[in-house]
């Protein structure tokens, strides 16, 4: 079986969330992935502090089927090493602080001369250009500056997500932009530099918040309410939770009638979402006490064949326990040496052409597992390989 991106090399320098799901993805179209960590300690992700055997479980959910290589790119020999690997690959994948691959003589414009036909590829937190760029990011730092965390949470203060939304939205980015960059290599023979920036990504992710702040409006935190639908919150069941969206006056009135209160349809303060907002609070008291007698996943049941939007609020223990993401190939038996059997990242894009069920699963490598194999590759022997561990290069 053939997959879209077979005979496609990539340097991976990705480190904690966003650039390592980047080559995830890629590594699940076929890329052959080459991870290049510090020697020691590895990538940040791996934790080499946590038992068991210093492999974090995020570490391993995300570098399933690449290759580890160790190299200190901070010495001139493992730069040189680096340059030689990327003589025979087509992707570099970087996310490091803006000036850090400057400082390795590795930044795109200190390179392009050398590789033309490479595409290199960096994940930010700001645009490289940006009055922002020096600045550290992380998920939790750009939902701050994004404006995320201001429209997340309840009136009285905002809350942020511990979901990574930015950084796998800066991975999946980063794949498309790359996926292009192959395209117009294709047709120009050229390589170019790819980048995006957390922050970008974050901006259409609000497109909610910032249509109506674009119109002059003042966007208002209300928790788990929806300031054009009501009644839509999360509500108490006999034995959990359920969040109701009542999108249209079609389902108000479909809900109005299943809680028994028909009345409510004629009511001059319910003819609208608007009108119904101003009374949240009767109306939220109103479906609580109908949904807090009901067993949740029938109550679901019951919504949905009633045309309500609605869906059950699980807990990730729920979610990973439900046979339909092991369907979906979204979380994958694999295992690793010093925890035996784990579960791997999948990738949501599915191709008719490459059936997931069909792919191999490589399991996450140990830290510079593939040393010898990857070096070996470019003349460098045993021996060789030796004096460049005495001499922390690899």
């Amino acid at each position: 079986m053939s997959l879209p991106l077979d005979g496609i090399r990539v340097i991976d320098l990705g480190q904690v969330y966003a650039a390592p799901y980047c080559t995830l993805q890629l590594a699940a179209m076929g890329a052959d992935i080459i991870k290049i960590e510090p020697p020691v300690t590895g990538e940040v992700l791996r934790r080499p502090e946590l038992p068991p055997g210093g492999a974090g479980y995020s570490f391993l959910m995300l570098n399933a089927n690449k290759r580890s290589v160790t190299i200190n790119l901070k010495k001139p020999r493992g730069q040189e090493i680096l340059l030689k690997l990327l003589e025979d690959a087509d992707v570099l994948v970087e996310n490091y602080l803006d000036g850090v691959m400057e400082s390795f003589g590795l930044a795109y414009d200190q390179i392009a001369e050398r590789f033309p036909r490479l595409i290199y590829a960096s994940g930010k937190g700001y645009g490289s250009d940006s009055r922002y760029a020096k600045l550290g990011s992380m998920d939790n730092t750009i939902q701050a500056s994004s404006g995320f965390i201001s429209v997340t949470g309840f009136p009285e203060h905002p809350v942020k997500t511990s979901a990574t939304f930015i950084d796998m939205g800066t991975g999946s980015h980063l794949v498309s932009g790359i996926l292009a960059a192959l395209i117009h290599r294709g047709k120009t023979g050229r390589g170019q530099h790819v980048e995006v920036a957390m922050l970008d990504v974050a901006i259409p992710a609000l497109t909610s918040a910032v249509a109506p702040a674009l119109q002059g409006m003042k966007f208002k935190r209300l928790g788990n309410r929806h300031w054009g639908a009501c009644p839509t919150n999360i509500y108490p069941a006999r034995d959990g939770e359920i969040l109701i969206f009542c999108l249209t006056e079609a389902h108000w009135r479909t809900l109005a009638k299943l809680m028994g209160h028909e009345e409510l349809i004629d009511d001059p303060r319910c003819k609208n979402h608007g009108a119904r907002l101003r009374i949240a609070d009767e109306l939220d008291a109103l479906v609580s006490e109908w949904t807090c007698a009901q067993a949740r996943d029938a109550m679901v049941e019951g919504l949905i064949e009633a045309g309500i939007p609605c869906a059950p609020v699980r807990t990730v223990e729920e979610v990973i326990a439900d046979p339909e993401i092991a369907n979906r190939r979204m979380l994958i038996d694999s295992d690793y040496p010093t925890r035996g059997k784990i579960r791997v990242a999948g990738t949501p894009i599915k191709m008719s052409a490459a059936p997931e069920g069909d792919r191999p699963i490589r399991r996450p490598p140990e830290l510079g597992e593939h040393n010898a194999e990857v070096l070996a590759s470019i003349g460098i022997g045993a021996d060789e390989l030796e004096a460049l561990k005495r001499d922390g290069v690899v």
